[in-house]
């Protein structure tokens, strides 16, 4: 293969071999950048199923355009080999990255938030990755995570196809009754075969990120994460909830949680309760935060304002502070 054209891509050398296929980097013949271009193993060609898998996983990822998502260029088929031409990543799977230990809180955070935004991404056209785990994230050298592999994602058809070359009804059919994704790491409705949406990717992100921060899988069906750093445990605890709909209804919501966790952290947080201290008219005001679920006193913020007769949007100031957060306070009235 070294050597040799595929499309516009010529061959240097191989960087990844597996059960499905060949990995090779590429330069690209007209533009001079580098791709990854991954060949469909000779043994899978007429393996209907893989081939279903191979195609789908072009047509989903192509449909994307994040920067939490390894980019798709093109897709094709070379002297009888499906392959995909894709973005030239450096760096390692999260797989690989556990090897060296559970990861640091304010990585983990970063990571958090690069997953459930390229989850928000997907979800929003209608695609269902369904298996999300460490060996499907990519931490480049850059730190910045890539989503990858969404073979096989739960595509949503288009409502009106777009000509001869659109995905036909048979790209987006995935066989009843059949399990599909890594166990460890599937929703209870996915291992059940149920009807799923987005929320079964957000369980399974919330196993990895207790994976990643802790070095071990969950019990399944605890929510334990105590073990987890401080802040990222309530988050973790309710994406992981068995009942999907006790879990962040979009990946919006979660990447909202874990942004307002990174927000903590930069502050330091460093026990269960944080209490952060201004001066309202010369009289000391403090507000106590709970980082775990909220109470009957508390929103959803967790902030405890329970007959303070202060306004959401001035909690709301308090807990994100701006430029002009010193004004906001001073102008501010009971």
């Amino acid at each position: 293969m070294i050597g040799q054209t595929v499309s516009k891509y010529r061959i240097l050398a191989e960087i990844g071999r597996g059960a499905q296929g060949i990995v090779f980097k590429a330069q690209d013949m007209s533009l001079g950048g580098f791709a990854a271009i991954k060949i469909l193993a000779e043994k899978l060609v007429n393996d209907p199923e893989m081939l279903h898998r191979f195609e789908r996983e072009g047509v989903a990822a192509s449909a994307l355009n994040h920067p939490n998502i390894c980019t798709v260029f093109e897709t094709g088929n070379w002297q009888g080999h499906p392959y995909l031409a894709m973005e030239l990543l450096t760096g390692e799977a999260l797989d690989d990255r556990l090897a060296g230990g559970p990861i640091p809180g304010d990585q983990l955070i970063e990571i958090a938030i690069g997953v459930s935004s390229a989850l928000e991404a997907a979800h929003a056209i209608g695609v269902v990755h369904r298996d999300i785990k460490p060996a499907n994230l990519f931490l480049t050298t850059s730190g910045q995570v890539k989503v990858l592999d969404f073979g096989l994602a739960k595509v949503k058809p288009p409502a009106v196809p777009l000509g001869d070359d659109a995905p036909t009804a048979a790209m987006f059919l995935t066989r009843q009754g059949t399990v599909l994704g890594t166990l460890a790491y599937m929703s209870p409705e996915q291992a059940c075969c149920e009807p799923l949406d987005g929320r079964a990717d957000l369980y399974s992100l919330g196993v990895v990120l207790y994976e990643l921060g802790t070095g071990e899988l969950p019990v399944r069906g605890s929510e334990n994460t105590a073990a987890l750093p401080a802040g990222l445990g309530p988050i973790v605890a309710r994406l992981m909830a068995s009942d999907a709909r006790m879990r962040y209804q979009t990946a919006g919501e979660a990447r909202e949680a874990f942004q307002r966790c990174a927000v903590g952290a930069s502050l330091g947080t460093p026990s269960r309760w944080r209490e952060s201290r201004y001066t309202l008219r010369r009289q000391p005001l403090v507000i106590r935060e709970e980082t775990g679920a909220p109470g009957p006193d508390q929103d959803h913020t967790g902030l405890d304002h329970a007959g303070t007769g202060w306004s959401e949007t001035v909690i709301e100031r308090i807990r994100f502070p701006s430029a002009a957060w010193k004004a906001n306070l001073a102008s501010a009235s009971r």
